[in-house]
């Protein structure tokens, strides 16, 4: 009975341990030309590491299906090499599963954003290299890609809290095609307040497929 006790306690606290704790997610993207590198890190404390690098994402031209590579490794070393293709067909079906789940849960948006503006977004750093070929073309895509780095960031700022001033940079490249893009930032929030989240959408959802079994049962009179 004494061990049944502590085995309660020790579970009692460690959840209460996880409720309290702070989820770091540590995001880096390099994009040049073709090519993309991806990095997100997971770490609470400083010993539960968890990083999935994305070294490769390509763009296949026949179907233009995405070619990604997959690095896992987590905090004791485990680590495991995977390769996946992401066709439109899959990306399109899991665009019509969100469109279900907006349908069934009601007010998901204003969960969602309660808990986005419960998130911490520090060291944002964001620079670019774009040229077009030829002078003025490059001077208008990297005006163009300061506007649309300046809209990202009120987006962020409205829904995050932005912490800390961004860096960001756009150069043009006068004399030669290219694209790249470096960056990176750090997303912080509460285990708690995911936990939270979660179980406000399953109440949601489980309350919005009642109501609708009752419209479906008085539409047909209970048949």
């Amino acid at each position: 009975m004494q061990w049944i006790i502590l085995v309660f306690v020790i579970f009692c606290l460690s959840f209460i341990l996880l409720m309290f704790s702070t989820l770091h997610i540590h995001f880096h993207l390099f994009h040049r030309n073709d090519n993309s590198d991806i990095r997100i890190t997971l770490r609470i404390y400083r010993f539960v590491k968890y990083t999935l690098h994305i070294p490769l994402v390509q763009v296949d031209a026949e179907d233009h299906a995405i070619k990604i590579k997959e690095e896992k490794k987590a905090s004791l070393g485990q680590k495991k090499d995977k390769k996946k293709r992401i066709t439109f067909d899959q990306l399109n079906n899991q665009y019509t599963l969100f469109n279900k789940t907006l349908l069934h849960v009601q007010n998901l948006f204003h969960i969602i954003r309660h808990f986005l503006s419960k998130m911490k977004l520090s060291d944002l750093q964001w620079h670019s290299a774009i040229g077009l070929g030829d002078a003025s073309s490059s001077a208008v895509a990297a005006g163009a890609a300061w506007g649309v780095k300046g809209i990202v960031l009120q987006v962020m700022n409205s829904f995050f809290q932005l912490q800390g001033v961004p860096s960001i940079s756009v150069v043009p490249v006068f004399q030669a095609l290219h694209s790249e893009t470096r960056f990176s930032c750090m997303v912080s929030f509460k285990i708690g307040h995911a936990i939270v989240v979660m179980l406000k959408i399953v109440k949601a959802w489980r309350k919005s497929k009642r109501s609708s079994q009752v419209n479906t049962e008085y539409m047909t009179g209970g048949v």
